[in-house]
């Protein structure tokens, strides 16, 4: 709602922490990505948003930070910097590996997923830190592609992240969000930015935009979108990009329809892609 409403005239940060779910990239296919069958049976939610990356479980032990700021001046690097002096205030030494996580002792800690709005000129990046997550349920309802994991060198996607408590025991979500607080308005030099508190009953959220806005994300034609049958289907991984899975219905030589389901940071990309097709 922000990236699309809001007068977004410099960098804002909007810290958060969700119910249990599981939250898909914009181009992913749940069917592939999660047991939907155990997320409904245990009540957990499921949700798509609407930047790329991978599947991701989320609970009240996981915080999450989102950055919006003009294109112009949108840096990832600098944000990623951002979170790292929030965590070094905490006595937390972390560093940045790959394409967008961060990772303490080798062992994922963070990761991030990005989302352009060219009409409007700004651009949005948002990632979570991994406090006290439920790490067991990560197994429960995510499936992930064997492929990524292999390219990673590792057996499931629970070897390979970690929750801060494990060696912060004193760390919390109210601790780390003071000291994103603090880095981002020292970074920003914006010493005298005031903190807003967001609820369902902020003006913000009883706006009639927000609320089309939500109904839109929880509707099921935007969760599940459709895999119809196709007949042709070719999956790939490439890398430092992403996993495909690129399906089409091809009838006397011609595309009449295409689906890319892929975990690739930049979604536009894909939808310049499907249209082009």
């Amino acid at each position: 709602h922000l990236l699309q409403h809001g007068d977004i005239a410099g960098p804002m940060l909007y810290l958060w922490r969700p119910a249990p779910v599981v939250t898909i990239g914009r181009h992913q296919n749940p069917w592939k990505e999660c047991n939907l069958a155990k997320l409904e049976e245990d009540g957990v939610g499921l949700v798509r948003r609407g930047s790329g990356g991978g599947c991701i479980f989320q609970d009240l032990g996981c915080s999450v930070f989102t950055f919006i700021s003009p294109s112009a001046t949108f840096n990832i690097d600098r944000n990623l910097g951002i979170v790292l002096g929030a965590l070094r205030r905490c006595g937390i030494e972390a560093e940045k590996k790959g394409r967008n996580d961060l990772v303490f002792e080798d062992r994922k800690i963070s990761g991030s997923a990005f989302r352009h709005q060219p009409d409007r000129r700004c651009s949005l990046h948002h990632g979570t830190v991994l406090v006290d997550t439920d790490m067991q349920a990560l197994g429960r309802y995510l499936t992930p592609d064997k492929r990524k994991l292999q390219a990673k060198g590792i057996s499931s996607v629970g070897a390979r992240v970690m929750n801060l408590r494990e060696k912060f025991e004193s760390l919390d979500h109210a601790s780390l969000c003071d000291a994103l607080i603090a880095e981002f308005r020292e970074v920003e030099k914006a010493t005298g930015a005031e903190v807003e508190r967001i609820d369902e009953y902020s003006p913000m959220c009883m706006d009639p935009e927000f609320q089309r806005l939500r109904a839109h994300l929880q509707s099921d034609e935007w969760r599940l979108g459709h895999t119809p049958d196709f007949s042709h289907q070719l999956e790939t991984r490439i890398d430092g990009v992403g996993v495909f899975d690129v399906r089409l219905d091809v009838v006397g030589g011609k595309v009449k329809e295409v689906a890319i389901f892929s975990d690739a940071l930049f979604p536009d990309v894909i939808d310049e892609v499907m249209r082009a097709l």
